[in-house]
């Protein structure tokens, strides 16, 4: 981390984003979630998670493993170098990196921001103990698709203005998202996305390497799990 306020920064905005994440309205369901385009599917609600969960354990770890960046990085993704055009934090052990690759303005087209906001994102590892009921799901439409989950993150999508974060509710940008290193790259590899109010989508992959899966991040917090089928 640069400073200790990029590092307090950072730990706020995750904590916030596991409690939100362990609240997740969702429950899997009952038939299958789909299995191409984005289309979402609405699951029955659960009721809130278990508000019990301590964060500060899993803050303290991401400030310690987080990769910041900023709008025009170089970054690697499935072993590749790509030079992403949002700024963000990215912390995980299963996945080899993950870029925006549209351009900033487009992006900004897309979540609808003007004037000096900028887009941001924070990505980070999560699984059943973090993110119960949206794992839940995430597992329930892998089952139903025939595959496995080989990773899981939470990824939340917002912006800056003035050094503060800003959440969002509309838009959306492709990212690119290196796979785990002992990916089958045979696989068809395709993403569980499940959000805040119950909504699963299954979104496909939109690239064609075999290294990598591109998919379209929704704006505000959502679970994104990798399918390989």
């Amino acid at each position: 981390m640069k400073s200790s306020k990029m590092r307090k920064a950072l730990t706020a905005a995750l904590a916030a984003t596991l409690m939100m994440a362990s609240t997740l309205t969702v429950a899997a369901s009952g038939g299958s979630a789909g299995s191409s385009g984005s289309a979402g599917v609405q699951a029955p609600s659960e009721g809130a998670g278990d508000s019990s969960e301590s964060t500060g354990g899993a803050a303290d770890s991401f400030t310690e493993s987080v990769r910041t960046y900023g709008a025009g990085a170089q970054v690697t993704v499935g072993g590749k170098a790509m030079k992403t055009t949002v700024e963000g934090a990215f912390s995980s052990k299963t996945v080899q990196g993950m870029a925006v690759t549209a351009s900033l303005d487009s992006v900004k087209a897309s979540l609808g921001l003007s004037g000096s906001q900028t887009p941001h994102i924070i990505a980070f590892d999560t699984d059943a103990k973090k993110s119960h009921l949206a794992m839940k799901c995430v597992n329930a439409a892998a089952e139903a698709l025939g595959g496995k989950v080989v990773a899981a993150l939470n990824i939340d999508l917002g912006a800056k203005e003035n050094g503060k974060r800003i959440t969002l509710a509309n838009g959306s940008v492709g990212l690119v998202v290196g796979l785990p290193k002992n990916a089958d790259t045979t696989k068809k590899y395709s993403v569980v996305c499940v959000q805040p109010g119950g909504v699963i989508s299954i979104l496909e992959d939109q690239d064609t390497s075999p290294e990598t899966v591109t998919f379209a991040v929704k704006a505000g917090l959502g679970t994104y799990g990798i399918v390989a089928r």
